[in-house]
């Protein structure tokens, strides 16, 4: 229900909510702002970080759906490009891509955090522009947090003024 509301937030389609999830979080999105909207959906995946040799970085990106501020994402938010990778993958995924990128958990410096989810939906490229706006609003640096808050309040803010529309 996290991603889908996100998703639909993003102005995409949640084809994998019913009908009646689907009218519920438009009920929520009514009276949502971004900070409870992050409150909500924190618990959609669990985040690892990792250490990764830089030869191994492109090639996690190749396994992953890459999200926050990664890379090109950085440019919507206005935040400068870091060469930390983040993204999402599946649980089922996960034990691979350690594998084949040789990543290592509990070792500095972080260069992968990986959200682990159980079902990702399906798509290529990166996560829609509200999921990487909630992983930000859900960062330690508060410049990557206000980035990601100020974004979702605006796709709250175009959400409600599509819905009053039809």
């Amino acid at each position: 229900m996290a991603i889908g509301a996100l998703y639909m937030l993003s102005g995409l389609d949640a084809s994998w909510l019913s009908r009646q999830q689907r009218y519920r979080l438009e009920r929520y999105l009514e009276r949502m702002n971004a900070e409870n909207l992050t409150r909500l959906t924190r618990r959609r995946a669990t985040m690892v970080e990792y250490w990764c040799r830089d030869s191994n970085l492109a090639k996690i990106e190749t396994l992953i759906r890459p999200s926050a501020a990664t890379g090109t994402l950085a440019d919507l938010f206005r935040l400068t490009a870091t060469d930390v990778v983040e993204g999402y993958v599946t649980a089922d995924a996960l034990n691979d891509a350690v594998r084949q990128c040789r990543l290592k958990q509990g070792t500095t410096p972080v260069r992968v955090r990986l959200r682990i989810t159980d079902t990702l939906p399906a798509g290529e490229g990166p996560m829609p522009l509200g999921v990487c706006a909630a992983d930000l609003a859900e960062s330690n640096d508060p410049r990557e947090r206000r980035a990601g808050l100020e974004t979702l309040q605006q796709l709250i803010e175009d959400h409600h003024r599509k819905e009053h529309q039809t």
